[in-house]
């Protein structure tokens, strides 16, 4: 794994990511991952004009793909940001010095990794100046990632520790979370503090866990496995992107089980996938 504030050259973070891609910006691996590697700064941005940086509260702007007009946050790359759904390896870029020219014996770019991020929010932000003036370039808002602990009841893998799932449960968090979010824009998100924004997310989470009661919200099945608190696991979805719907409402997260998870994001009938279990949510939000 990589060590914040040490810099590295491009073969490893394409080794390490499992990629041969030949551009910079954003990184992945075509096998699937939920981690994804994204390069940011250097001559290229400033010449255009990119206002990538670190902000005051700790998370960092970054502007998406796409050289000419305005950029298309569903194209393949930004789509990976855009959906929320994978952790961040954020990286950013400058040029060697000249002891490190002597040493290396070339100029190629180094990468100061700078930590793990998920994204926070993004937007469509008209440039007004520079080579990209009057194009729309999006802005995503990344917020460090923190692994939430077992006591706070939040992460992924066991939500639901010392939760009991009673109906008033259920009804409370909802009243909540759709409190939270009034007044989201819908188009963009809300750009909040990384404290909330995981505060928020566990609240999404755990609701959708109790709202399934063990059972996977796409197949109907049974959670594959009890986890080692005795909750079943399952795994929690954004059915839609956050251009479409947002990321944090009721109506748009599902509990499902790994294999479904999977065929969500890489399965050949996605779509379809999608668009039934937005139909079962939006049932089953009708009663609670």
């Amino acid at each position: 794994m990589f060590t914040i504030g040490n810099t590295y050259e491009r073969p490893e973070l394409l080794k390490f990511i499992g990629s041969k891609q030949p551009q910079s910006g954003i990184l992945w691996n075509k096998e699937g991952s939920d981690t994804i590697i994204v390069t940011t700064g250097g001559r290229h941005t400033k010449r255009v004009g990119y206002s990538d940086n670190l902000q005051t509260d700790g998370s960092w702007i970054y502007t998406g793909q796409g050289e000419k007009g305005d950029q298309n946050p569903h194209s393949f790359a930004n789509s990976l940001l855009t959906n929320l759904d994978k952790k961040v390896l954020l990286f950013s870029t400058r040029e060697p010095n000249a002891n490190e020219v002597r040493e290396r014996g070339n100029h190629r770019k180094l990468y100061q990794y700078e930590g793990l991020f998920k994204v926070n929010s993004w937007e469509l932000e008209t440039q007004n100046e520079g080579a990209r003036k009057g194009d729309k370039l999006l802005k995503y808002k990344l917020n460090p990632f923190v692994e939430l602990k077992e006591e706070s009841t939040s992460s992924i893998e066991d939500p639901l520790k010392n939760i009991l799932l009673e109906p008033s449960e259920i009804y409370n968090l909802r009243k909540k979370i759709l409190k939270d979010n009034k007044g989201q824009v819908k188009k963009t998100g809300e750009a909040i503090s990384p404290k909330e924004y995981i505060k928020r997310s566990t609240d999404v989470k755990k609701y959708a866990l109790l709202r399934a009661n063990g059972k996977c919200e796409n197949c109907e099945k049974d959670a594959p496995f009890v986890n080692s608190d005795n909750v079943p696991f399952l795994e929690v979805h954004h059915i839609f992107s956050l251009s479409d719907d947002g990321p944090d409402h009721p109506t748009n997260v599902a509990a499902i089980c790994p294999n479904c998870h999977r065929e969500a994001h890489y399965g050949k009938n996605s779509q379809i996938l999608k668009e039934k279990l937005s139909k079962k949510i939006e049932d089953k939000e009708r009663v609670i």
